[in-house]
């Protein structure tokens, strides 16, 4: 190239125009973004200890990123929708970035959660900008197997992120984590500014009807689905390092092993939810926390068993990265009028979730101790199941009469 940013329209281009390139930097921004998320999951047995704090405490971590996010990232992205994606994905990457070196080179409590409040504000800003660009330039019918591909860089966060992780602090410390991350998103960031390509602007919806989105029952019922199930999925995963160290009796080295195989699963999971989310979205989302319930229910009794252990943590991994996907194409179906608002909205509700559920997972690690945060997490499964089969039958119930207009 000669440094000139191609001009793309997202009605005119064909997905393979351009589109192998434009994925794979929102799929390696969405990496950098959801690993600093994340990563902290595998760090905060070493976090607690350093900061002399307790492992609850340092819950806070994930819980703060999480809160800041649901309060203030959907009125930032209805600013950001209205920018050029490219600036928006730019300054996403330069805030974590910064974030994650002053926690590098100031490693205190204080510091860490200032940090984490900032970057929470940013990521769904950051991700929903990423997921409906993708959407966008993939086409109409395309958008689940877009949002699928782009969310490559969630499980390679999953896969390689947080186990990196994991494996950085045990050799250098777990600020050395944090600084690979700090420039990890310097090279974000530039890739973006070189590479990614202007997206024809579409004429944004009135903030008045994006804002409708917020009395309409139904779309309100799958914001809270999408928390349930993220409430779910972070009661046992905020602490699961915890556990595999605490429970199961493995060092750091093998923890991080084993949520590479959490994250492999997950790789799994990944493809299966682009591959049946555009059919049923409903359907998809029933199956996938009928899946965490049973996972996490099993995962104490299964401690020490290694086979059975392995089994148990790989159909969580596939559930728990199938939830990201089927969430995502799930909200945006259900409100096409607004894309980029409602994505931020599940996005935000999804980080509520996260942050419910690792405070409640503090709560039960702190009275009944880590071996139970499965039992949980379960059943907050068990609550995210009750509402999509009730979402799926009123769905039901409401197209009667378009099933007698084709009669």
């Amino acid at each position: 190239m000669s440094g000139e940013v191609a001009e793309v329209s997202a009605e005119a281009a064909p997905p393979a125009q351009g589109f192998r390139r434009t994925v794979a930097l929102l799929a390696f921004a969405l990496f950098v973004i959801v690993t600093t998320e994340f990563a902290v999951v595998g760090l905060l047995p070493g976090m607690a200890s350093d900061l002399e704090v307790s492992l609850a405490d340092t819950g806070w971590f994930v819980t703060s990123f999480a809160l800041a996010g649901a309060l203030i990232g959907p009125p930032l992205t209805m600013l950001a929708g209205r920018r050029d994606p490219r600036h928006v994905l730019v300054v996403a990457a330069i805030v974590f970035a910064v974030g994650n070196l002053a926690i590098a080179l100031i490693p205190d409590y204080s510091v860490v959660i200032a940090v984490r409040l900032l970057q929470g504000c940013v990521l769904p800003t950051g991700v929903s900008v990423a997921i409906v660009a993708a959407a966008r330039l993939a086409g109409t019918g395309r958008e689940g197997w877009a949002v699928s591909i782009v969310n490559i860089g969630v499980v390679a966060a999953t896969v390689l992120g947080v186990p990196a992780g994991v494996l950085v602090a045990d050799m250098a410390g777990w600020t050395t984590s944090f600084a690979v991350l700090a420039s990890l998103g310097v090279a974000s960031a530039f890739l973006i500014i070189v590479w990614f390509p202007r997206v024809d602007a579409e004429t944004p919806p009135s903030i008045l009807a994006e804002a409708s989105l917020l009395w309409q029952p139904v779309f309100l019922t799958h914001l809270l689905l999408s928390g349930a199930l993220f409430a779910a999925m972070f009661v046992g995963y905020t602490y699961v390092a915890g556990f595999l160290g605490t429970v199961v009796g493995l060092g750091e080295a093998a923890v991080a092993w084993a949520l590479i195989g959490f994250g492999i699963a997950g790789i799994f999971g990944n493809w299966l939810a682009g591959r049946s989310v555009d059919r049923d979205p409903l359907n998809a989302t029933a199956w996938v926390a009928l899946t965490l319930m049973l996972a996490m229910a099993a995962i104490a009794p299964a401690a020490k068993e290694p086979r059975l252990l392995t089994l148990v943590l790989g159909l969580w991994g596939t559930a728990h990265m199938a939830a990201f996907v089927i969430s995502q194409v799930r909200t945006l179906a259900a409100a096409p009028e607004a894309p980029a608002f409602a994505s931020s909205l599940n996005i935000s509700v999804c980080n509520l979730g996260i942050g419910v559920g690792a405070s409640v997972g503090g709560h039960i690690v702190d009275h009944a101790g880590v071996e139970a945060i499965g039992y949980g997490g379960a059943a907050a499964a068990a609550a995210a199941l009750v509402i999509a089969v009730g979402l799926k039958a009123a769905t039901r119930l409401r197209s009667p009469s378009v099933t007698c207009a084709r009669r």
